[in-house]
């Protein structure tokens, strides 16, 4: 049980609780465990009839409020553990949270999103359950064993001892089947996690399921993987429903036994019908706490299988972190260096950059064009850290982004990547998410900027307008532009578009650059595009083909040289005007 050792932490931090709800259970405990004496005393005075009715009375009332006073620090008992193992749930998801922001991008390409889910929703219950359900219940069952044993021992040992007999099977029991609980439900949240994930991206990508018409295909893998996770699930049930109808078997036969012997007894005067009575009402107050062995051992192992789930996580150190060297920056001229930049991601053989040297003047613009899979975007990514280059240096305002705290560094620089992600919320909320204290003049400013203004203008909630889960309500066009929107108000040092013009026509990108002119002129942007004229207004532009700088220039200079970027200037420049000319065959046949 190594993987619940890092619970401790949480447990100590709570320990007052803790300690508390143990206190409450051991005195709950203690009043249940002194009720069978006198049940036996009035037993045998009845038996001798030397009891009279006030004693027998003081006896009842004596029962009662032992009875009460049981059943309310019981109730303290789970006020206090049960709600310690919340507050830790709450903390211990936010720490794994926590864990999963500082990873970098690498991790979530080799994590899927409904694995990861998985861990902040089934493995943190679990765990949840055995801080409290499990502790609770085994504070309970060692009082009661302990007190119910020490009476029975003083009362008569004999008896006891031969109650105690199945107790060897009972550990065996607990033991085995504990082991194969724990098996069973790693498989159980393994399966899990696969089935979560499924569903994620059929939910994700129902757009194009249903346009390529795999709706039955869909169903038919999630059924398969949803009928594993059955069988693994009732596989689990089985071993769990061992476990309580075992324990409750060897409870009954420890009553045979005691009723056996103890029968024996009485008739040798060796003990007396009240003695017998407390044993029996001492083991029914051990059913419910031998039976609860087995059914807090299944939390055990459920809660170790997810702990090293979960710990695997938290255990993880980011690959992008700050260096040794770091130190807090004062940004002024905020121009940009690539010096012999080589970059390979992990698992991969080829290189995505090889050699890769430029530089960006404060203030000035760089256009990067080249065919997909030319590593435009590794650019872009290198520079805020998303990945760390494997060679060369990134300097940014003179000092390598190395030294720089990476808060600080992706805090100067605006980035709206290619694929542009929104949130099931407002469109001002979106926009100001990268500056939660914006007002709404500067959401709307923003929005004007981006070109976007025109068409919240038509939306009848206008900013209120809920965009809904990644933006499915919005056209590509209004969320790229919305992406766009969300990086200039944070008015940002590095301005840097990943292909965010590719969702919008050429006239609306015209626009769109247009308004961004006024606040490129004071700030370092780099343009990443396919297209030839998104870049040509750019001071310089470099051609990528497969990882390496193959032209470098200002537009002019470029289409002078007649090289790569000439051949895409005029195969784009064909394609705009074949474009053009079917758009007005459109209008004339109608």
């Amino acid at each position: 049980m190594k993987e619940l050792a890092r619970l401790f932490p949480y447990l100590k931090k709570h320990r007052l609780r803790l300690l508390l709800g143990f206190a409450f259970v051991t005195i709950s405990n203690i009043c249940s465990t002194s009720v069978p004496k006198f049940v036996g005393s009035i037993v045998d005075g009845m038996q001798e009839a030397n009891i009279d009715q006030y004693a027998v009375n003081t006896s009842i009332v004596t029962i009662l409020l032992l009875t009460i006073g049981s059943g309310f620090f019981m109730f303290l008992t789970r006020k206090t553990i049960i709600v310690a193992s919340r507050l830790i749930e709450y903390e211990l998801r936010n720490d794994l949270l926590s864990a999963l922001e500082r990873q970098s991008l690498s991790f979530y390409h080799n994590h899927s999103t409904g694995s990861l889910m998985a861990l902040t929703t089934n493995d943190i219950a679990a765990m949840r359950e055995f801080l409290g359900p499990a502790l609770m219940y085994s504070a309970n069952t060692l009082t009661t064993f302990s007190f119910a044993l020490a009476f029975m021992g003083a009362l008569n040992p004999s008896i006891t001892m031969m109650a105690l007999l199945p107790l060897p099977f009972m550990a065996f029991l607990t033991y085995f089947i504990g082991k194969k609980v724990h098996i069973g439900f790693r498989d159980v949240q393994e399966q899990f996690s696969t089935l979560t994930a499924q569903a994620q991206e059929a939910f994700s990508g129902v757009r194009v399921i249903r346009a390529y018409r795999r709706e039955a295909h869909e169903t038919k893998e999630f059924e398969a993987q949803s009928s594993l996770y059955q069988q693994r699930n009732i596989r689990l049930a089985f071993l769990q429903s061992l476990t309580m109808p075992s324990m409750m078997a060897l409870v009954g036969f420890s009553n045979l036994l005691v009723l056996g012997y103890g029968g024996m007894l009485v008739i040798q005067n060796k003990a007396t019908i009240g003695d017998l009575s407390q044993f029996f009402i001492y083991l029914n107050q051990l059913i419910w706490p031998v039976a609860a062995i087995g059914w807090v051992t299944n939390l055990i192992q459920r809660a170790a299988a997810s702990a090293k789930r979960v710990g695997d996580i938290m255990d993880l150190d980011s690959d992008i972190t700050d260096s040794v060297q770091v130190r807090t920056q004062s940004f002024n001229d905020t121009g940009i260096v690539y010096t012999h930049v080589g970059m390979k991601y992990p698992g991969r053989t080829k290189a995505a950059l090889e050699d890769i040297s430029f530089s960006i003047p404060k203030g000035s613009s760089l256009g990067i064009v080249g065919a997909t899979g030319s590593g435009k975007s590794t650019i872009a990514a290198l520079l805020p850290r998303l990945f760390d280059p494997t060679d060369g240096e990134i300097v940014f305002d003179g000092v390598s982004i190395q030294h720089i705290p990476i808060s600080q560094l992706r805090s100067t620089i605006g980035l709206v990547q290619q694929e542009a992600f929104l949130f099931s919320m407002s469109l001002a909320d979106n926009i100001r998410f990268g500056k939660p204290d914006a007002t709404i003049e500067e959401v709307i400013k923003a929005a004007e900027l981006a070109g976007l203004a025109d068409d919240i203008a038509t939306f009848p909630k206008g900013y209120d307008t809920i965009v809904g889960e990644r933006g499915i309500t919005l056209s590509g066009g209004q969320k790229q532009r919305t992406a766009i929107a969300r990086a200039i108000i944070r008015n940002p040092n590095m301005l840097i578009f990943d292909d965010a013009f590719s969702a919008v026509d050429t006239a609306t990108e015209e626009h769109i650059l247009r308004g961004l002119k006024l606040i490129m002129e004071d700030r370092t942007t780099m343009i990443i595009a396919h297209r030839v004229s998104t870049v040509a207004l750019c001071d310089a532009i470099i051609v990528l083909d497969h990882g390496r700088i193959t032209e470098q220039g200002t537009h002019e200079a470029l289409l002078a040289a007649k090289g790569m970027y000439f051949t895409m200037y005029q195969r784009q420049q064909l394609e705009e005007e074949f474009k053009h000319y079917s758009t007005e065959i459109s209008e004339i046949e109608q």
